[in-house]
């Protein structure tokens, strides 16, 4: 991270060239995801979003220059390993 001083230019809204998305695999089961939710909320972190990918659960958050972190955990067992096209399945609301 770069301190960059109050007369920078300002980071474009909305999508942009660049960095856009991090995933971080933060644990094995939702119960570490629940988890990670409540520490988060607990310190103030806005979760911007949530979704079942079918072989992730995945939460995003931003960071400071507004790119997207997702925290996910891959769904027991681990689909895709048996099966590549498993990641191709629809995105659902996630349900915890």
């Amino acid at each position: 991270l770069l301190d960059v001083g109050e007369d920078a230019t300002p980071i474009p809204e909305g999508r942009r060239v660049g960095l856009y998305h991090v995933g971080l695999k933060i644990g094995e089961s939702d119960e570490e995801l629940r988890e990670a939710i409540e520490k988060l909320k607990a310190e103030g972190v806005t979760v911007g979003g949530a979704a079942d990918h079918g072989v992730t659960h995945s939460v995003y958050i931003f960071d400071p220059d507004g790119n997207e972190i997702e925290l996910y955990i891959d769904v027991q067992p681990p689909a895709w390993k048996d099966d590549p096209q498993a990641i191709l399945a629809p995105v659902r609301p996630l349900r915890l």
